[in-house]
């Protein structure tokens, strides 16, 4: 695990200033500001826990960097929304398809760049052997993809019904939400075999 201080990580404070300065950058004006705000909670929480935490558990700045990239890409779709910007439509030409992929995308990204922060949060708070490490994340993985479908579900029930098919950007697909669970599931498989490569060419 990282042992150095934050007062001396030059490269985790380089990589909050890139971030709050995006963010900021794209606070402004979103496409709508109440959806702006919806989506936002999960980029809030997970920064106080990150910030709350760093003290009893500080991850590598590898860890941090992908994390910041995966909500760079949240915070992306929050301000041109998941349904409508222009990574949409490079996307449409390229699979010949009408669909907005953007949040497929995006759940696909949240296994491939969450699954190294996980496994090396796994690693220091279990005495689990290196194969398992794998297979314990990739499962975690599903079961935190299967928990924020259902918080989309109590969002959407709760806060925004009137929204509630826009806010879940299921587009008429009956299986979006398995699909959803599938590309994180994917990502994180992937994530972990070139984690598993990379570390056996170390050593």
């Amino acid at each position: 695990m990282q042992t150095i201080s934050f007062t001396k990580n030059w490269f985790l404070q380089m990589i909050i200033v890139m971030f709050v300065g995006i963010w900021i950058w794209l606070a402004v004006e979103p496409y709508s500001r109440y959806n702006w705000v919806l989506e936002n909670l999960l980029i809030w929480a997970t920064l106080i826990g990150l910030v709350s935490t760093y003290k009893l558990f500080t991850f590598t700045n590898l860890s941090y960097a992908w994390i910041a990239l995966f909500l760079l890409l949240h915070t992306f779709g929050a301000h041109y929304s998941y349904n409508e910007n222009w990574v949409d439509v490079w996307l449409k030409l390229i699979l010949h398809s009408e669909r907005d992929h953007y949040d497929r995308l995006v759940h696909f990204s949240f296994g491939l760049l969450l699954a190294y922060p996980i496994r090396e949060a796994m690693s220091a708070w279990t005495r689990l052997g290196s194969k398992w490490l794998y297979v314990i994340t990739c499962v975690i993985v599903l079961a935190m993809g299967a928990f924020y479908e259902l918080i989309e579900m109590w969002v959407a029930l709760i806060v925004a019904p009137e929204i509630g098919t826009l806010f879940l950007g299921t587009q008429g697909d009956q299986w979006d939400t398995h699909h959803d669970m599938e590309l994180a599931l994917y990502g994180a498989v992937i994530a972990m075999v070139v984690t598993a490569v990379w570390r056996k060419v170390q050593v």
